[in-house]
């Protein structure tokens, strides 16, 4: 049984359990989205840290809560209620101390109070000091995190001009994992959470506007990454296509209009230039024994060759620029 075929029996295997998670998912999200517009003239995103949104967190209607990372690792929590923001430690103490040398006593604090204002000021020069490449418990994140820093800038993103691509962010300016219920953490698909690494837009020289679902591999790392890129990009769209508000998922990602008849989603894995090679050969493999046309959807597979740098993540120009 191909990849695909997998993918399929699983959807159809889970279907009814699926639907419920993926309203879960969305109403938990529209919850999140709301929060954030409510209380964005109050909380300014501080550099390096940035506030994430997260489907586990952010559940409550009563207030928001979402994950603050340094690199990608969360130092803290961010509570949005009644339109103020506060600073909440939560078992982050030991942790921040270990890996940061930052020490703020687990508790809640006012963000513009005096207790947040240092804590933001001390990951802040920590940055500078190890200019912009700070050991943290898992490189992909400290790596994702700088795709998406150059995904949201203007022009020369990824030092190549002219790309036109940005991540799907919640409330225009917060990162989100999109989650999915089939996982692939291993090259197979398992019915569980999966996550979406990144998920952005790219808009081609054409004029047109793809999905582009990117899985990142820190430095020497492959793992199966072409199989993991192939099922998540099948998956997003059996959630777009098949599950009940497919449509309102299509809206969650940034689009205005109705779904199209037809979609093309990039599966992109983000690699070094080293892991070439098996890429290249899983690559062939599922070319040859799954489909890249959908009905009338189509999965285009690259690799996106990178060089982490202090501030910055480059790419060598490939086709899926283009």
């Amino acid at each position: 049984m191909n990849l695909f075929n997998k993918i399929q029996g699983i959807w159809q295997d889970k279907n009814i359990e699926f639907e419920k998670r993926l309203n879960v998912w969305l109403d938990t999200l529209d919850y999140g989205t709301e929060f954030l517009r409510l209380a964005k003239k109050e909380f300014h995103r501080w550099s390096p840290l940035r506030a994430y949104v997260s489907v586990t967190k952010t559940k409550s209607r009563v207030k928001g809560l979402f994950s603050l990372r340094f690199f990608g690792q969360e130092v803290a929590n961010l509570i949005v209620q009644n339109k103020e923001v506060f600073l909440e430690l939560e078992g982050h103490k030991l942790k921040n101390t270990r890996w940061f040398n930052v020490s703020l006593a687990d508790g809640r604090y006012p963000w513009k109070g005096r207790e947040a204002k240092k804590f933001r000021a001390d990951f802040k020069a920590l940055a500078f000091f190890k200019k912009g490449m700070p050991q943290v418990k898992s490189i992909e994140h400290r790596v994702e995190s700088k795709f998406i820093i150059e995904m949201c800038k203007g022009s020369g993103k990824f030092g190549i001009e002219n790309l036109r691509i940005q991540p799907v962010m919640i409330a225009g300016k917060f990162p989100l994992q999109i989650p999915v219920p089939i996982s692939a953490n291993t090259g197979e698909p398992k019915a569980g959470n999966g996550y979406i690494d990144i998920l952005a837009r790219h808009r081609r020289k054409d004029n047109k506007t793809n999905l582009s679902v990117w899985e990142l591999k820190k430095p020497g790392s492959y793992q199966h990454a072409a199989s993991q890129a192939y099922t998540y990009a099948v998956t997003l769209l059996q959630v777009i296509r098949y599950s009940r508000r497919g449509s309102e998922w299509f809206r969650l990602f940034g689009f205005s209009s109705k779904v199209p008849k037809s979609l093309e989603v990039e599966a992109v894995v983000a690699i070094d230039r080293n892991q070439k090679d098996s890429f290249e050969r899983e690559k062939a493999i599922l070319e040859k024994t799954a489909p890249f046309q959908i009905a009338n959807d189509k999965i285009r597979l690259f690799a996106a060759y990178y060089k982490e740098k202090s501030e910055a993540i480059i790419l060598e120009q490939d086709p899926f620029i283009v």
